[in-house]
């Protein structure tokens, strides 16, 4: 699955859905190459790993049975820290008045892609323009010593460097 990281999000949940690879594969490729890269390119913020493996076994088990839950069923996202997700550290990119927020529940992005079947590994680096922002910046995964830019950095990092198939930003200052 390590050569499928870079596949698209169509082809992964056809993939998952056509149970070819499992929901709990898929993630689990996803999951290591977080922990490997993450550590030098600060992109993922926040992550939920008990909670995208149990997901993703629930969204196998439901293939078992025959059931789909949407369009995304098993596929493993992340979403930019700005979106609120029940149960998980939202900072709206790292602002300290937010450092300790957890909703208790789902904002509309959040909900929808879990209503059509998507597993949450984790949030991603937001917007890198708060003077003091609770994360540290984030790296280009091409080169180190610079930064993918300012609002959705953690988005664009995350993807180039095959830690999701997909992510949601979000136009912070308009």
């Amino acid at each position: 699955m390590t050569e499928g990281v870079f596949a698209s999000a169509r082809a992964l949940a056809q993939a998952i859905q056509q149970r070819e690879v499992s929901s709990v594969e898929v993630v689990d490729a996803y999951l290591t190459r977080i922990a490997y890269h993450n550590p030098q390119l600060n992109a993922v913020v926040t992550l939920d790993e008990d909670g995208a493996w149990r997901r993703a076994q629930e969204a196998d088990a439901a293939l078992g049975r025959g059931e789909v839950w949407g369009a995304l069923h098993g596929m493993p996202i992340t979403l930019e820290d700005l979106h609120p997700t029940s149960g998980i550290r939202s900072t709206w990119g790292g602002l300290p008045r937010f450092a300790d927020y957890v909703p208790e529940q789902d904002g509309t992005v959040a909900a929808r892609l879990k209503a059509a079947g998507a597993v949450l590994l984790g949030k991603t680096h937001g917007p890198e323009i708060w003077p003091d922002s609770i994360f540290a910046r984030t790296n280009n995964p091409w080169d180190l010593t610079r930064t993918p830019g300012g609002s959705s950095a953690g988005v664009g990092a995350a993807l180039a460097a095959g830690l999701t198939p997909l992510d949601c930003g979000g136009d912070t200052l308009g």
